[in-house]
């Protein structure tokens, strides 16, 4: 639910009222039996939650639909959308309002498993008002994080407020993200842990984030360490699954025993959509297309123009090397 000290349905009264009949403030207080004073206060606290969303439109500076199209074609994936301008400075709202459009049109019935990881992007997304109701829908983690320090890689939490913003069910994953080798083994055999992980397999959708490259990384969650040898260069990862520039896999010691979503039931999802910002992303996304991690993608402009510039220039690096005799590595396919 959204989260407000007064009367939830006094505030949907007055903010449809207000900004989808077109009345006065007065005639709703009349309506109501208030105030006006308090028709003024009723609205702002419908704003303030999320309840009523207002979008100040870009002019638009490239074709959207032409962008559109390069980066679906470059990334070989089922869906790309767009959202105008630097969504990194908006904190992500543009990207919460395409997510929005594209669960909706999943249709999601009650029952199936819409899964969810942790991560900046997402976990920005997931508190933001306006997202479809799912009711009976199950929001389940795509790993641990109970222990977590940031909130962003907090799973339990962000399930929670994802779940309150839909309607749907939230399951909780009450482990951390990496475990000894002895806690693993009892985790296996424990049932309520059982019960959650269970539903990784067959979910209807996933909505993941995407890790910038491993160097120099700001943001990380406390389970990987800073300095592995193993993951030097490693262009990014999703759900904790490090990959490099040509989409193979990067492990590091302890990483079997991570509580995270496999990666062959990640791969396996129908419809598993990365929310991704930042031009320093624009190398991720393309490694993490390669490894077939998403099928789908939202992003802004200033990103998906990063990641065809990016793909632009290796390729005149890898000509350049053909010029000199060097011989070029076969691409790994997209999905």
């Amino acid at each position: 639910m959204l989260e407000t000290s007064m009367d939830m349905h006094l505030l949907h009264r007055a903010a449809s009222a207000y900004y989808t009949d077109g009345q006065r403030q007065a005639q709703i207080a009349e309506q109501l039996g208030v105030s006006r004073p308090s028709v003024s206060k009723l609205l702002a606290e419908a704003r303030r939650i999320g309840m009523v969303r207002f979008e100040v439109l870009d002019v638009p500076t490239v074709d959207l639909d032409v962008l559109t199209a390069q980066l679906q074609d470059l990334l070989g994936i089922e869906s790309v959308r767009i959202a105008p301008g630097d969504q990194v400075q908006r904190e992500y709202r543009g990207l919460g309002g395409l997510l929005a459009e594209e669960l909706q049109g999943l249709e999601i019935r009650a029952g199936e498993a819409v899964l969810l990881a942790s991560g900046k992007t997402v976990h920005s997304v997931a508190s933001m008002g306006g997202m479809p109701r799912l009711p009976g829908a199950l929001i389940v983690p795509t790993g641990g994080g109970q222990q977590e320090p940031e909130p962003s890689f907090q799973t339990n939490e962000i399930v929670r407020q994802f779940a309150d913003r839909t309607g749907a069910e939230p399951r909780f994953l009450f482990a951390p993200a990496q475990t000894s080798p002895s806690l693993w083994a009892s985790l296996q055999a424990d049932p309520g842990f059982r019960s959650v992980v269970d539903l990784w397999d067959g979910a209807r959708a996933a909505v993941v984030g995407i890790g910038g490259p491993y160097d120099g990384r700001t943001s990380l969650t406390s389970v990987v360490p800073r300095e592995a040898p193993a993951l030097e260069g490693a262009a990014g990862d999703i759900c904790l699954h490090f990959f490099d520039d040509e989409g193979a896999m990067r492990t590091f010691p302890g990483s079997e025993f991570l509580v995270r979503l496999p990666l062959e039931m990640l791969r396996a999802i129908p419809t598993s959509i990365a929310v991704a910002a930042g031009r320093e992303k624009a190398r991720s996304i393309r490694a993490g297309a390669k490894a077939g991690l998403f099928t789908s993608l939202i992003t802004d402009v200033p990103t998906a123009q990063a990641v065809l510039a990016g793909a632009e220039g290796a390729g005149a690096a890898a000509g350049s090397g053909a010029d000199t005799g060097a011989e070029a590595s076969p691409a790994t396919p997209s999905r």
